[in-house]
């Protein structure tokens, strides 16, 4: 008897895993020609021999400053903040278990634009920018959070909240951005349309070392979202804390999100549509879509990095107007499609 209840559940599970692993051996394969073009592209385009010859250390033309100094920090940042928005995305949609969710439904980006432009009429130097947006995001998931305790922290209440949240916040900023001199804000408009313009190691030393352990915990905590996906009175009868567990994972979420926006700015559009794509890739269980979701935001941070350095040189165009210029018609495109009406 045993063993006939175990056999059918290996033959549903192995398929499954065995997908998880294909797809992310392929995404691995396309992060890797992803940020190799990456670190080419830019006014001054760096054939690949030479990026092999700079990286390894091996004789013929190399590129040293150019690419230790401004390519490779701006990759590795893309692809550390590119993963955290797309793990924090998929959190999200766990949590209020909509997959039309994102960090902005619960006020993360516009809690932290609120803050930057806030610090910036308050007269504080750039070096203050990555704090405030941090806390700002955080204070504005809070609020939603204690707002929709009072009748209990329900999923549809998160996203109503936090939705009346973002807009109050992005109000607030709109009004900061018209009456404030034109000079003023010229650094912060750059910010809030998600670039990556001057990062170097500086930025990746700050952030690294809070979303990959971030990024641990998450991956560790899948197994939690699967069974908060089930609904709350099936969580309970498998002994879950709905309540505790819900605040965790939202606190996690958060400040994925708020440390990445801290750093490139309002990449929103990530952190809804790579766990959206992980989904159609490699199904709902979270043991496999945290990662392919967390590649899917790499990729997606990557090329739109580099493809906003080698479309019109020297000119630059924030990976944020890319993401948002290329992924609104793919989203509408899943939406009426068949297979995405379906999720």
């Amino acid at each position: 008897m045993s063993a006939a209840r175990i056999d059918p559940e290996i033959e549903v599970r192995v398929p499954g895993a065995a997908r998880a692993l294909v797809v992310a051996a392929g995404l691995t394969l396309l992060l890797m020609l992803a940020a190799t073009w990456s670190l080419s592209a830019g006014a001054v385009r760096v054939p690949w021999a030479v990026i092999g010859n700079t990286l390894f250390g091996l004789d013929g033309p190399r590129q040293d400053f150019i690419i230790w100094n401004s390519c490779l920090p701006r990759t590795v940042l893309a692809l550390v903040t590119g993963g955290a928005l797309a793990l924090s995305g998929a959190i999200v949609q766990a949590l209020l278990r909509n997959a039309l969710a994102s960090p902005k439904v619960i006020g993360i980006n516009s809690g932290a634009a609120l803050a930057v432009c806030l610090g910036v009429i308050a007269g504080l130097s750039p070096g203050w920018l990555p704090l405030l947006a941090t806390g700002g995001g955080c204070i504005a998931a809070l609020i939603v959070w204690l707002a929709s305790l009072r009748r209990r922290a329900s999923p549809a209440r998160l996203a109503l909240i936090g939705i009346a949240v973002g807009f109050l916040c992005d109000s607030a900023v709109d009004y900061l951005l018209v009456t404030a001199p034109d000079y003023q804000f010229s650094a912060p408009l750059v910010w809030m349309t998600g670039s990556l313009w001057s990062r170097g190691w500086a930025d990746v030393t700050t952030v690294a070392p809070v979303l990959l352990p971030l990024a641990l915990i998450a991956l560790a905590l899948s197994y939690r979202l699967d069974l908060i996906r089930l609904g709350d009175r099936h969580a309970r009868g498998l002994g879950v804390n709905v309540g505790v567990e819900r605040a965790v994972l939202l606190l996690l979420a958060t400040a994925l999100a708020a440390v990445s926006v801290a750093s490139v700015g309002a990449l929103g559009f990530v952190g809804l549509m790579a766990p959206h794509i992980a989904r159609q890739l490699v199904g709902g269980d979270h043991r496999g879509l945290l990662p392919v979701a967390m590649l899917t935001g790499m990729v997606l941070v990557v090329l739109a990095d580099a493809a906003g350095r080698a479309l019109a040189p020297p000119i630059e165009i924030s990976a944020g107007i890319l993401t948002a210029l290329f992924g609104a018609p793919f989203f509408v495109f899943l939406l009426l499609s068949k297979r995405g009406a379906a999720s």
